[in-house]
């Protein structure tokens, strides 16, 4: 699976949609939101597969619930222009060579489905299917970079440089990874299930890079929105207070 996720961000923004209007390609999102894979040329595999896309970031996770196992996560930022996908990857646990590069891809969108084409390894054709989770619609819905923390009782601003931790949210799930897209160093990753209903934000995790204990473990925090910046805050899962403000991108 090493060069899978590889096309898994070709996306077709010029396309045709016969069965739900809110992924029609005439919506300006079509998109985001989160995929499951299907098959790559032809072929399924064992666990899941997941794919959330809210511009300008895309993570891809393959992960086994049952087992809490962690198999490989990469990321990065996105442009989409007409059919063409160029893809900047950021961070990956499966191999960082490819890190720092631009890789163009395609797609075809069809309702809830996205076939996703490129070539790599001295010109093979490459063919990955995925099936829409949801349509990324949600208050939350987006890729949000955590800039403010609190310490010793007070919110404190976070030096910003090359180390970046970033969450996707979408419909129903999340996922957030921390890493360093300069020196190619990663630091975590975990995701799952999200709800959101009346000012709380709750989350189900279904992988966990660092401790596969965490996995099947359920959080709920409140949150609360205003412009750009969100507002987090509660108990993590040892009791201690948090509050936190993330910043959309």
């Amino acid at each position: 699976m090493k060069y899978l996720i590889l096309l898994l961000l070709g996306f077709l923004v010029n396309g045709s949609s016969t069965k739900e209007p809110s992924y029609s390609i005439e919506t300006t999102n079509a998109l985001e939101g989160a995929w499951e894979m299907v098959s790559m040329n032809g072929q399924k595999i064992s666990h899941r597969a997941v794919l959330l896309i809210e511009e300008p970031y895309a993570f891809y996770t393959e992960f086994d619930v049952e087992n809490k196992e962690f198999v490989g996560s990469q990321g990065g930022t996105i442009e989409i222009i007409a059919n063409k996908v160029f893809y900047t990857m950021e961070f990956n646990t499966w191999s960082d060579e490819q890190i720092g590069e631009q890789i163009q891809m395609t797609a075809e969108l069809k309702a809830n489905e996205v076939t996703l084409m490129y070539n790599y390894d001295a010109g093979t054709s490459n063919k990955m299917i995925l099936n829409r989770i949801d349509d990324g619609n949600s208050d939350l819905a987006g890729a949000w970079r955590i800039t403010d923390r609190m310490r010793n009782g007070e919110m404190q601003a976070m030096q910003l440089g090359a180390r970046k931790t970033i969450k996707m949210i979408t419909g129903s799930r999340f996922q957030w990874a921390a890493f360093n897209p300069e020196t190619k160093q990663f630091s975590g990753t975990g995701g799952g299930k999200v709800t959101l209903k009346d000012g709380k934000y709750s989350e189900h995790i279904e992988f966990f890079s660092r401790n596969p204990d965490r996995v099947g473990a359920d959080l709920t925090f409140n949150y609360e929105v205003n412009g750009d910046k969100w507002t987090h805050s509660g108990l993590s899962s040892s009791g201690d207070p948090i509050k936190e403000i993330w910043t959309r991108q």
